[in-house]
């Protein structure tokens, strides 16, 4: 009754003796929750997450990765073959950034599926993480973000030194130009992945949202922010591709996708604080 009542801690001996019988350890016991130790990951949910984020991380890489090669191949070699060759090239350039967004789709979409296959056979997971784990990510959470960060204002610093330069004698404007927005488009290509990692493995931690985020019985309203997200997010692509094709501004049309994101992030806040 004393120990139930905390008026007094077990001797060390009976300690080892409860903590063997169990299965936990002793600071579990004593300052501690041992039913943590029995939670279990029975539907794969921390599997099936990580590889959820890891095909999100690396459709988007694919995608950057083929922006990054269309701009230094027309940077380099879009003058070399006259007003008519030019065109030819980039025609030839924007196919070959056509086919890595082909790859990337096929990315999102096996991965998509998947994951929409997962939540519908488990639209509700029994919370597993220990305070530890979830501590141990929240500890990193800021280092990634700042990593991310900082490579985007390294890319933004080199634009600028670049910019002031001038442009060579042997090279158009506007093939140095785009020669110029490269070495931010590489930083955004390395950053965007680092930043999607650590958004979607921060949301992996918190199981209450995703139970309540996937629970079949949800009213149209509470549906309403992911729609208009979604919405959102292919609006953006569109204006990508007709900037791209009709404008041909490929160089600098990536900045819908950021800016949709962050349209999606303050609608997913609104939406929160309106709830509580």
């Amino acid at each position: 009754s004393k120990w139930e009542s905390d008026q007094a801690f077990p001797e060390t001996e009976k300690l080892i003796t409860l903590s063997e019988k169990f299965g936990c350890t002793v600071d579990e016991l004593i300052k501690g929750n041992a039913e943590d130790s029995f939670a279990s990951d029975n539907a794969g949910y921390d599997k099936e997450m990580n590889r959820f984020t890891a095909a999100i991380c690396a459709g988007t890489a694919v995608v950057m990765t083929g922006l990054s090669l269309m701009l230094l191949l027309n940077g380099l070699f879009a003058d070399l073959s006259g007003k008519e060759g030019t065109q030819q090239l980039s025609t030839v350039f924007v196919g070959i950034f056509l086919l890595f967004v082909a790859i990337g789709a096929a990315i999102f979409i096996v991965g998509g599926i998947r994951h929409g296959q997962f939540v519908k056979d488990n639209p509700n997971i029994v919370p597993f993480y220990t305070d530890r784990q979830k501590k141990s990510f929240r500890n990193k959470f800021p280092v990634l973000i700042a990593t991310a960060t900082v490579l985007v204002l390294v890319g933004v610093i080199i634009v600028v030194i670049l910019g002031g330069l001038g442009t060579p004698e042997n090279m158009s404007e506007d093939n140095f130009g785009t020669l110029t927005a490269l070495p931010l488009i590489v930083c955004v290509t390395v950053a965007a992945p680092i930043f999607i990692y650590a958004g979607m493995q921060y949301s992996k931690y918190d199981i209450e949202s995703y139970n309540k985020e996937n629970n079949p019985d949800k009213t149209p309203r509470e549906k309403l922010p992911s729609a208009i997200c979604g919405a959102i997010m292919l609006t953006a692509v569109i204006a990508f591709l007709l900037m791209g094709f009709l404008g041909e501004l490929w160089h600098i049309g990536w900045v819908v996708f950021p800016v949709g994101g962050i349209l999606c992030g303050i609608i997913s806040m609104f939406f929160s604080t309106k709830e509580k």
